[in-house]
């Protein structure tokens, strides 16, 4: 019992111990923040708003009088046109600022180089610049039916106890699926994302499916699996699902892939509810150092390690005005229409 007193008195003490701490540093005024991902074939889109200090009250909405510009291989494309409100309020308490979004109906092509500029009143002007556009990458997917199992099941009963005549059909199995990358360009360094679904529970009325992957492959040395194709935490400092041609340069490189999946569907079967994609992206440099940057910053521990700072190629402000190009591969499941 006296242990028991000493220690619910020591936690009292430790928890009442309070002490406030002046800020003595220097206040950064505010700067303008270019967020852009950029894909051959789209228009071109780019978040814009401003930085705040930590003390302040947050506020990200962009100033009023701001001005976006868009470059393409060094020629102005024109203003970029604001499409999202700037100011959301949340429950009458509260006040959220939503970044607001620019767009400008040009669409950039393999190659080319992008550059958005940002001005306002107060603010420095800045500007991100992508390197040029990555093109698509030649991916195959090949696809094996290793276990498929399906069954009737009655979930209705009428008031006797009798199956009413509504059934479910339910389908479970795996596949194996062999993804093939060929490298776009010989002898230079390419970066690559393979994504897919980030939701692996799906509901649509009666119909729901559930799809959990896994692989094992030296390119990661990891086994992958769960919600997400990747796993952040068995890639050490790597960002999820990236990687480069290194292992496989000027060559074709084989990901093999596991896919678990369980599903249900109604009278109301919609092949394409169970369909699930596969996106092979083409990074460009400043994104892939970007995601490198982020994944280190989540997965080290910051009360111990120094701050990690955000990878940025936007000049006098803060953001990543980055490309990509996207190969997406639909994995058909084997459910056949069971009416």
């Amino acid at each position: 019992m006296k242990k028991v007193l000493f220690l619910l008195i020591g936690l009292t003490l430790l928890t009442s111990c309070e002490k406030e701490i002046e800020f003595n540093g220097e206040q950064s005024d505010p700067k303008l923040v270019i967020n852009s991902l950029v894909e051959p074939g789209q228009r071109v889109e780019a978040c814009i708003s401003k930085s705040y200090f930590f003390l302040d009250t947050p506020n990200t909405a962009a100033p009023e009088d701001l001005v976006a510009s868009l470059y393409v291989n060094g020629n102005l494309m024109g203003e970029m046109t604001p499409f999202v409100d700037t100011t959301w309020d949340v429950w009458g308490i509260n006040e959220y600022h939503l970044i607001p979004s620019y767009y400008n109906d040009y669409c950039p092509q393999e190659g080319d180089v992008i550059k958005i500029t940002a001005t306002a009143n107060g603010f420095d002007e800045v500007e991100g610049t992508t390197s040029p556009l990555p093109k698509v990458v030649d991916c195959q997917m090949d696809v094996e039916v290793e276990k498929w199992h399906s069954r009737y099941i009655h979930p209705y009963f009428d008031e006797y106890g009798e199956y009413e005549e509504d059934s479910l059909l339910n389908v479970w199995g795996c596949l194996n699926l062999t993804l093939t990358i060929t490298d776009p360009n010989p002898g230079k360094t390419d970066c690559f994302r393979l994504t897919t679904s980030k939701s692996n529970g799906v509901h649509d009325g009666e119909n729901w499916r559930y799809i959990s992957f896994e692989y094992d492959d030296p390119i990661f040395g990891a086994t992958i699996g769960e919600n997400d194709f990747f796993d952040a935490s068995d890639l050490d400092t790597r960002p999820e699902g990236v990687f480069t041609d290194m292992l496989f340069d000027g060559g074709t490189y084989r990901l093999k892939v596991k896919v678990n999946f369980e599903c249900e569907v109604d009278e109301t079967f919609d092949p394409d509810f169970f369909r699930a994609p596969f996106m092979l992206e083409h990074l460009s440099k400043e994104y892939y150092n970007y995601l490198n940057t982020c994944n280190q910053g989540d997965m080290s521990l910051q009360i111990w390690a120094e701050p990690i700072q955000t990878y940025s190629n936007v000049t006098n402000g803060f953001g990543i005005v980055a490309g990509r190009d996207v190969n997406t591969k639909w994995l058909d499941l084997p459910i056949e229409d069971p009416r």
